[in-house]
């Protein structure tokens, strides 16, 4: 028996259905546009997101090197470090727990204003659960960021009407987040030789191949990074990156072992006992680094280029801060 149609009213009743939904969507499209953070000194969100998206300050096309990640990050790389040594403007969009529905959406968000040459990603992210859920609640604030800044309301200003989003103020630091204490690590069984490999979950793998897919699309470098951390690193994950590297063939930098290994002090350089780097450790892992970057990859150097004086200023009020915490 063939299905009768639907009555004149059911169609009248879907049809101011689907014109009241896309009215609802509409007009929150245009409520996350003004709730949206101009400001990036401002805590705003979760996360405090503030650091990472100074970027979107930053002038367009004057960022070379992008760095993406949790926390390990943003305490363990210095950009203006390597500003002042190799003349590399380098900024780093990580954020604490980074997930990689949220790196890639990061990335994405980034290339609309900058054309970076190389792309570092700090693995440990890779090894943190992406789940359904994340990925549903990351592409819904995508897709409509009121649902993550709906809080917001309550401290508007006038130039939330009229402002780009993350348009106001980028970070002194360029995205690092400098510690200075001292809390010593038990390195006793940290890098112990293991021909065994960590697994990584096929929806963290899928996520991977989706940002090495975006940067070779756009003609970047992507460049997978280990920074120094006994809590968080070992030589399971260490095989686990690298046969990861050699499938999606781009380069694998672990400034945990080998050639690449920092000279960490793990008494002296860090904070929270061997998490994550304090202000010596981070020179030290910059400083080592920056000597591969040099060598192995061709990032112009724009030290004396008048269009980047600011990163010279931004140096020195950073060279300022370190001088006062070194003298206290």
């Amino acid at each position: 028996m063939p299905l009768s149609k639907p009555s004149p009213e059911l169609r009248h009743i879907a049809l101011r259905l689907a014109v009241t939904a896309a009215a609802l969507v509409i007009a929150l499209a245009g409520i996350s546009r003004i709730v949206l953070p101009k400001h990036n000194q401002d805590a705003h969100g979760p996360n405090n997101y503030e650091a990472a998206h100074g970027i979107f300050a930053e002038p367009e096309n004057s960022v070379d090197l992008l760095f993406l990640g949790d926390s390990e990050t943003y305490c363990a790389i210095t950009p203006l470090e390597l500003w002042h040594n190799h003349g590399i403007a380098s900024y780093i969009s990580a954020t604490g727990a980074q997930r990689l529905p949220l790196t890639l959406s990061m990335l994405n968000r980034v290339l609309g204003c900058q054309r970076p040459k190389i792309v570092i990603l700090e693995t440990n992210c890779l090894f943190r659960t992406v789940t359904p859920g994340t990925v549903a609640r990351q592409t819904a604030n995508d897709a409509l960021p009121v649902l993550e800044y709906h809080n917001r309301w309550k401290t508007l200003r006038p130039d939330d009407l009229t402002a780009a989003p993350f348009s106001i103020g980028t970070a002194d630091f360029k995205g690092y987040r400098l510690k200075t204490g001292v809390s010593a690590a038990d390195d006793s069984s940290y890098m112990t030789p293991t021909m065994d490999s960590e697994s990584i979950r096929s929806l963290n793998r899928w996520y991977l191949e989706q940002i090495a897919d975006v940067c070779r699309s756009h003609d970047i470098k992507l460049v997978l990074v280990s920074t120094p951390s006994t809590v968080n690193w070992n030589m399971k994950r260490h095989n686990c990156v690298q046969q990861l590297a050699g499938e999606l063939d781009v380069d694998y930098i672990d400034l945990n072992t080998g050639k690449n290994r920092a000279q960490i002090d793990w008494s002296t350089d860090t904070f929270d006992g061997g998490d994550h780097l304090n202000l010596q450790g981070a020179q030290k892992a910059t400083a080592k680094l920056g000597e591969i970057l040099r060598n192995s990859y061709q990032l112009p150097d724009h030290s004396g280029e008048s269009a980047y004086r600011s990163w010279d200023e931004a140096y020195a009020r950073y060279e300022r801060v370190v001088n006062e915490g070194a003298a206290s």
